[in-house]
């Protein structure tokens, strides 16, 4: 009886070990007539914070920060410079590239900047021309 009894313990464990490897195997299968209601969503490189210089621009704007984020599913960006903090208005995000508008001073700026890995490039427009921006990531240790 012992023997039995013993056995049909073992017999009943691996049992259930086989069903519960069989399940998860099975559910780990991907049927490809699925892939048709599958969306990817790739996120921007340009998501994160930047460190960045703008050429021609006042001491008091020439080195800022910049925090590009998505919230409530609209982009946005957060501009950091030496004394003010402002939140660009007609966020477009596309890809690796990102346009905006800030204005300082009560004179507009448009933004124009794109992301290839830790490096960023770009221009700013206003009334006085078109002048190059560059910066890099943000590292957070």
């Amino acid at each position: 009886m012992k023997i039995f009894k013993k056995n049909s313990i073992a017999l009943s464990t691996a049992l259930f070990l086989s069903m519960t490897v069989s399940y998860t195997a099975a559910a780990n299968v991907l049927n490809l007539d699925d892939l048709n209601c599958l969306t990817v969503s790739a996120e921007s490189e340009l998501l994160g914070s930047w460190e960045y210089s703008a050429e021609n621009a006042p001491d008091q704007y020439k080195l800022g920060a910049l925090s590009i984020f998505k919230e409530n599913g609209e982009d946005n960006v957060f501009v950091q410079l030496d004394e003010k903090e402002i939140l660009g208005k007609n966020v477009r995000l596309q890809g690796n590239t990102i346009s905006f508008e800030v204005t300082l001073e009560g004179v507009q700026f448009v933004v124009k900047l794109s992301a290839k890995g830790e490096t960023l490039t770009g221009t700013y427009t206003y009334a006085d021309g078109t002048f190059n921006i560059k910066g890099a990531r943000v590292k957070i240790m």
